[in-house]
């Protein structure tokens, strides 16, 4: 993610400091970097699902909706006090994982990430690709990168991943980075 919105950064950078795209069609940003790191990622997730990604996706899909058809009885529902599986669900977060805190951020991450992947599963890398249309085709997901960095940040992970701005960490409520080191 990091790398992928670093190149749209970077390519914007590019196009003030050249004064647009006209004097040079190279960006700084380099695309082998964002090919390799797809291409990395898709064999990741194919050797993690044993080479069929279909069927890691159905079993995935098929235990939570047994989850939720568990979460859904009524002996359960009644153990939690709930009306429904997604109150179980709100409860079980309460009482056991420290709360539903981050679950927009989740959202947002969950979104852009399928959308990030769906690129990468849809996209060939040809090393040969020319700049312009690499770029043109990778803006919608260079933007979901970006959703997805910002969504990241906002959660307790993320607001202790060191690319977080002071800015950001006085926006969040938490301490700068000097009082940080003067505590440790």
């Amino acid at each position: 993610m990091s790398a992928l919105a670093q190149y749209f950064r970077d390519q914007t950078i590019s196009e003030v400091v050249r004064g647009g795209q006209v004097l040079d069609q190279r960006p700084y940003g380099t695309i082998a970097t964002v090919q390799r790191l797809a291409t990395d990622l898709r064999y990741a997730l194919d050797r993690a699902s044993y080479g069929n990604i279909v069927a890691l996706t159905q079993e995935v899909g098929l235990y939570l909706k047994q989850v939720l058809d568990l979460f859904e009885t009524p002996d359960i529902k009644k153990s939690f006090d709930a009306n429904n599986k997604w109150d179980v669900v709100e409860q079980v977060l309460n009482r056991h994982l420290g709360g539903a805190r981050e679950l927009s951020q989740r959202i947002k991450m969950a979104e852009s990430g399928r959308r990030v992947l769906s690129w990468v599963s849809d996209n060939k890398f040809d090393p040969a690709e020319d700049p312009q249309s690499f770029s043109i085709d990778a803006q919608p997901a260079g933007a979901n990168a970006e959703a997805w960095l910002a969504a990241y940040r906002m959660t307790d992970e993320g607001k202790r991943f060191p690319g977080v701005t002071e800015n950001l960490r006085w926006a969040v409520g938490l301490p700068s980075r000097d009082a940080n080191m003067q505590i440790g």
